[in-house]
């Protein structure tokens, strides 16, 4: 059995079901639907959908998205668990039944199917989410088996049996990077990832503002993975922006980040905000440099 499961928090996943109701509808396997509401401060839901497969549940209080994939994990009645964002679309007609012949591989533990944003550029306050992502997260098959992207939750197959060996840890309860330390810890349990090319549509984009925001809690959270990793050297050599951050400091070059970061934050921020600017990923990433260096000193 597969056991569709969508974390949710303070966004509506009616589309996304919906779509799903009306693939379900059309093949004979037993499969069902499971939402999560993280105790958001509105409904997720406002349509039911009519298939007896699906489940709304609720958390008292907000858990965080580590701890509602594992609440997931533990609800779902199938075997194999599939992991989706309540902002996705589908993008094919025969998205499930794709996800359904790859799981009848029992050599295949751990599926990726991809992610697409929209092809024309959005407005420039929503720029920098959206070249960011595209160029960082919107593979080919051939570049996401080669290592070219990092392990995402949203629209991954794993079988349940994984969870008696890992879960989600729940001590990152902020934004981001629980997926990329439980990704780093599949691989250290020698769990590979097989790509195919399935991919969902990431169909809410952030203002310029809010994901700075959001990175920035990110790097907290990748600050806390190094603690919680079971190989913090590994976690590290995975990850860029730390493999980067190591590197220098190795070279005892800090002090040209910190000199940028004193100089230039100010402007830096502002640009990336504006969005549209030339050499806009650079410059995110020397954002991000910047920023993992001032947590640094602040918390070491």
């Amino acid at each position: 059995m597969l056991s569709i499961c969508i974390p949710a928090y303070h966004c509506n996943v009616d589309a996304l079901v919906l779509a799903l109701q009306g693939q379900l509808e059309l093949l004979p396997n037993s499969v069902e639907v499971l939402v999560c509401d993280d105790c958001s401060p509105s409904p997720v839901m406002t349509t039911m959908p009519l298939f007896s497969g699906f489940r709304l549940l609720r958390n008292d209080h907000n858990l965080g998205r580590a701890a509602t994939r594992n609440r997931l994990v533990h609800e779902a009645k199938g075997d194999l668990i599939l992991f989706l964002d309540g902002d996705s679309e589908l993008v094919a007609p025969d998205f499930v039944a794709k996800w359904l012949e790859l799981a009848e591989n029992d050599s295949i533990s751990v599926g990726y199917g991809g992610s697409v944003y929209q092809e024309d550029p959005p407005p420039a306050n929503q720029f920098l989410r959206w070249k960011v992502s595209n160029t960082r997260e919107s593979k080919s098959v051939e570049e996401r088996s080669k290592g070219g992207s990092g392990f995402k939750t949203n629209n991954v197959l794993l079988r349940k049996s994984i969870f008696q060996k890992l879960s989600f840890n729940e001590g990152l309860r902020g934004y981001g990077h629980e997926d990329t330390l439980f990704g780093v810890e599949l691989g250290l349990l020698g769990f590979q990832t097989h790509h195919i090319n399935n991919p969902v549509k990431n169909a809410v984009l952030d203002s310029n503002e809010v994901f700075l925001r959001k990175t920035e809690e990110a790097i907290r959270n990748l600050k806390r993975c190094i603690q919680y990793a079971s190989n913090p050297d590994a976690f590290i050599a995975q990850v860029r922006v730390l493999r980067v951050h190591r590197a220098l400091k190795r070279f005892k070059q800090l002090w040209l980040l910190r000199m940028v970061s004193y100089l230039a934050m100010p402007t830096l921020v502002n640009r990336l905000k504006a969005g549209k600017a030339i050499g806009i990923i650079p410059l995110f990433d020397v954002y991000k440099l910047c920023m993992l260096d001032r947590i640094n000193r602040l918390t070491d």
